[in-house]
């Protein structure tokens, strides 16, 4: 009898595991805000070792972001997934090859300017597919 409880409730372990894991829009939009959110901090910053910490946050955030989508195309909001995925891929090559460089670089102006233009609009697009408030 406990046997069967205990592998009765390894079942309903592993299967509320996995729908937490599952990812939704909520989730993604969440990810994206964090990821945002330490770029902009990274844009105002003129400290080496803050830069360094902040890339790193903003890594963390976009792996995180990658995981949920991946979890999302499995799932009943695998369209959504895919329409944002294809703008994110374009958002993360201008942050990581020109935005986050110009930053090093001390290019606030240039940096600043993608990411008012074309990162901007990209993020409108972002925030829309996945409904973000």
């Amino acid at each position: 009898m406990q046997r069967l409880a205990s592998w009765f409730f390894s079942i309903v372990f592993m299967l509320g595991a996995g729908l937490a894991h599952a990812g939704t829009p909520d989730d993604a939009c969440k990810a994206l805000m964090d990821a945002r959110g330490h770029l902009v901090t990274m844009l105002d910053s003129t400290d080496k070792a803050a830069q360094d910490d902040l890339k790193a946050k903003i890594n963390a955030a976009s792996g995180k972001l990658d995981g949920i989508l991946t979890a999302m195309a499995k799932g009943p909001d695998a369209a959504k997934a895919t329409d944002f995925k294809a703008v994110w891929e374009e958002f993360k090559k201008t942050r990581d090859n020109e935005i986050i460089p110009h930053i090093y670089a001390g290019k606030k102006a240039e940096a600043k300017a993608l990411a008012t233009g074309i990162q901007a609009e990209r993020m409108k697009k972002m925030k829309g597919i996945m409904g973000c408030q």
